[in-house]
């Protein structure tokens, strides 16, 4: 069925809780999308959509699993499940970096966990939060692919003296929770391996097609739409 959905975001485009609509036509439609980066984002989906839920395919018991014990070899706790959040790359906070990279509101898969550090008692425990940001695209023969962009921690805690040694073995572990989630990605595409896609795009949420409203959270899930080439 081909579908319209409407996405008004209450805490900024493609992020935290937001209100959907669909409204469902028997007839068909080509895909379109109204422009990025406002508070209302608006998808004619096609009949012909093939849709793949981010968050249901990488937050498994499985995955959970081993990025907890990459965090445990690093001395933390994961504390939250896997989150996935699609991301405009001017919002990635190593932007600055390299912003060349991509164009501004290219969207990056942003996979997401919290973690937590017991300190000695003369400092404060640790909070924070790893992300790993997957970019995906079409090659030249319109297949999909997905690769590790970059990665990024932040976290709060550890003072007066923990913070620096915290930060310089969370820095020691980011190579090896980058190939962890790297591992994750034959997921995404082995059963499209050989079809060809004419154009990729998210959705937030879990792409739901049902007609009506409903509410959801972008920060926690997202999912990738593809259009047979």
């Amino acid at each position: 069925m081909s579908v319209t959905s409407t996405y008004s975001f209450i805490q900024g485009f493609f992020n935290g809780v937001f209100v959907g609509q669909n409204t469902v036509s028997a007839a068909d439609q080509p895909f379109s999308e109204s422009a990025p980066g406002s508070g209302v984002f608006t998808v004619h989906r096609p009949n012909g959509e093939n849709l793949v839920d981010l968050g249901k395919l990488i937050n498994t018991n499985a995955n959970v699993g081993m990025v907890a014990k990459q965090l445990i070899a690093a001395g933390a706790s994961l504390t939250s499940g896997i989150r996935v959040q699609a991301m405009p790359w001017i919002s990635v906070p190593y932007f600055a970096q390299s912003p060349a990279a991509h164009k501004p509101f290219d969207m990056l898969a942003k996979v997401n966990f919290d973690f937590h550090i017991e300190t000695p008692w003369f400092c404060s425990d640790i909070d924070g939060t790893i992300s790993v940001f997957l970019f995906m695209f079409l090659d030249g023969q319109k297949h999909l692919h997905v690769t590790v962009d970059g990665s990024w921690f932040s976290f709060d805690g550890g003072a007066p003296f923990c913070a620096g040694p915290a930060s310089d073995a969370l820095k020691a572990a980011m190579p090896a929770v980058r190939k962890q989630v790297q591992d994750l990605l034959p997921q995404l595409t082995s059963a499209i391996a050989n079809v060809k896609f004419s154009k990729p795009y998210f959705l937030p949420g879990n792409g739901t097609k049902t007609a009506g409203p409903f509410v959801q959270n972008a920060s926690s899930d997202a999912s990738l739409g593809l259009l047979l080439a």
